[in-house]
């Protein structure tokens, strides 16, 4: 004898097991795309944090040269300095985007495998249920 599913119908435990497969593989996808999208995140956050950090070096430089040749060209300088000033908070602002959605899919992906991994435990313990039968 069956169970009784969601649409009143009765199921077996084999149309309920293929279901929970079903279930599981597409959980497993669905981690697997979050893995990737991740370590997409990841690399862009690292390239990122690189560029900022030459842009740091370069404004860290810049504002050295500026010192040093203020008085023959103030304008000039004045003008670079702002901006890379203009273009290291702009990657500033998009790293910290990029923090937030790595964050984001993180948690994500940790509640994704909590759960898959819930489900095979069930999976598991239904299995061995029905061998015991």
């Amino acid at each position: 004898m069956g169970t009784l599913n969601v649409g009143g119908h009765f199921a077996n435990t084999e149309e309920m097991d293929i279901i929970e497969q079903q279930r599981l593989a597409a959980l497993i996808e669905i981690t697997e795309q979050h893995n990737k999208e991740v370590t997409q995140l990841k690399s862009r956050l690292e390239a990122a944090e690189q560029k900022a950090e030459k842009l740091d070096k370069l404004v860290k430089s810049s504002e050295s040269e500026l010192k040093n040749l203020r008085a023959s060209n103030p304008d000039r300088l004045k003008k670079q300095v702002k901006r890379l000033q203009e273009q290291n908070r702009g990657l500033t602002g998009e790293n910290n985007t990029l923090k937030s959605k790595q964050k984001q899919l993180t948690q994500q992906l940790n509640s994704s495998k909590q759960e898959v991994e819930q489900l095979q435990a069930d999976l598991k313990e239904k299995e061995d249920k029905g061998s015991e039968d």
